[in-house]
């Protein structure tokens, strides 16, 4: 495995470039009690730029509150 490839996977996979948030941010968030993505939003400051991200952060709620 190349240092690039080793780099990737110790880096956290970021969900809202804009904002820096990371899908493992997402997940502490809800395991701690946000359930709604406005809740999450207001958490985490993502999806308050672009807004593309919304979508898969609406879904990793979804994932991490099942």
């Amino acid at each position: 495995m190349d240092q690039a490839a080793l780099n990737a996977l110790l880096r956290p996979r970021m969900v809202c470039i804009c904002r820096r948030v990371s899908e493992e941010r997402i997940r502490q968030v809800v395991e701690a009690g946000a359930s709604t993505f406005e809740r999450v939003q207001e958490l985490t400051d993502c999806s308050t730029n672009c807004g593309t991200c919304e979508l898969r952060v609406r879904e990793l709620i979804e994932k991490f509150r099942g």
